[in-house]
């Protein structure tokens, strides 16, 4: 039974054989990108994105996890607050190299050259261990991790040493801690040059934000209308939109922040041509400034309008209501501050079915930022949100256009 826990998360185990060495760099600070460095505090090992924190003892391994030798050692950044209780996790696997003779393996943590505790393991599988990081190690950021196997295998074709697998190294806040204000704005920010890295474009990071600034500043997206109705929304956002729609045929479209009405009517038009039964938008805003498109026959067939706050327990559960038990997808672009938009998270990502999307819009304002005066903010909001829900994960291939206002914000229920 055993086995077949790693079979399933990592790989088969028996008759493992190590690939190449896989070498790396000794530790330096990330590039600057943004007038920041990269901010990394929940390291995946196999992620060429964070190879330069893998300081010593990783090798080649699956596109899931490494392989370690019997010492390795990384370099993290402890999350904002610096402040506020701090754990180490290591999510790893014990090979059954390691198990021969039934003997323990013991691994020792140390953060700084600091030890922080011993953990020892009996069988092989998959495990995940947190040990609890003293305040007085924080202060010195970004921190060494370091790890060690008092017991170790030899791999005879290679002669490497036998340690664990390894998935991920992180340093987390405990559940309930507060992030504050310029801690969340900046952490945003640094969010936003970890998407841009991703894109591993042939573009040097300073012309991306030129060229999204500039996009913003034009700017097209106000002076846009769809059957005459004006629409506020990045025209390429739009597009991606339409193929979200019609890939993953949601029956409902939840939209908070109707304005006049010129998205909604976009979504209606979508739906209207993938022959639904019974598709519905509904969308919600303070204020009524939908006259013109609520005259508009798509409009009258398919859209719903409430009047009040998004976050409104009547409107919401009425919302609810409607959903219930019909494929969802939900969009959100009203108020843009952290706790109105963590506060729609919570109320709506719930109705959003399974392989569907919850899209934050303009995560652009305090991740570019194309308002470097605003924060927290939606962005800022994704991070909180998905440190709290693993139902979600960010789905980088919608930002194909590159021009997007909701970087990092496309979210795909699992």
């Amino acid at each position: 039974m055993r086995s077949l826990v790693l079979l399933a998360v990592l790989a088969s185990l028996a008759g493992c054989r190590w690939p190449v060495e896989r070498t790396t760099e000794s530790a330096k600070p990330a590039p600057a990108a943004l007038g920041l460095a990269m901010h990394v505090s929940e390291l995946r090992v196999a992620d060429p994105l964070y190879h330069d924190r893998l300081l010593e003892g990783f090798y080649s391994g699956t596109p899931d996890w490494l392989w370690t030798g019997r010492r390795f050692a990384v370099l993290v950044d402890v999350p904002p607050p610096v402040t506020a209780a701090t754990t180490l996790e290591l999510d790893f696997g014990v090979p059954v190299e390691l198990m021969d003779g039934k003997r323990p393996v013991t691994v020792t943590a140390r953060a700084n050259g600091i030890k922080l505790g011993a953990q020892k393991y009996k069988s092989d599988g998959r495990f995940s261990w947190q040990v609890a990081v003293p305040a007085k190690i924080l202060s010195a950021n970004p921190l060494k991790v370091e790890y060690e196997l008092d017991r170790w295998g030899t791999d005879a074709a290679t002669g490497h040493d036998i340690g664990l697998m390894v998935v991920g190294v992180n340093l987390r806040h405990p559940e309930g801690v507060v992030v504050e204000h310029d801690a969340a704005t900046q952490a945003a920010r640094e969010a936003y040059v970890r998407l841009l890295k991703r894109r591993q474009m042939q573009m040097p990071l300073e012309k991306q934000k030129e060229m999204m600034k500039l996009f913003h500043e034009i700017p097209i997206w106000s002076h846009m209308w769809f059957h005459n109705v004006p629409i506020e929304k990045n025209p390429l956002d739009l597009w991606m939109m339409q193929q979200i729609i019609y890939e993953t045929q949601p029956e409902i479209i939840v939209e908070t922040g109707t304005f006049r009405g010129g998205s909604a009517l976009y979504w209606a038009h979508t739906l209207n041509g993938m022959g639904l039964e019974n598709p519905r938008v509904l969308t919600v805003d303070i204020g009524d400034y939908t006259t013109t498109a609520a005259t508009h026959p798509l409009w009258k067939k398919y859209v719903t309008f409430f009047k009040g706050s998004s976050t409104d327990a009547t409107i919401v559960a009425e919302i609810v209501k409607r959903t219930h038990r019909r494929k969802t997808l939900v969009t959100l672009d009203s108020n843009h501050s952290m706790q109105h938009v963590l506060n729609e998270l919570h109320a709506y990502a719930p109705l959003v079915t399974k392989g569907c999307y919850l899209v934050v819009e303009d995560t652009h304002i305090d991740g570019v930022p194309t308002q470097p005066g605003a924060g927290p903010g939606p962005l800022a909001t994704v991070m909180r949100f998905l440190q709290e829900n693993k139902d979600f994960e960010q789905d980088f291939s919608r930002e194909a256009f590159i021009m997007t206002f909701n970087p990092g914000g496309w979210l795909r229920r699992k």
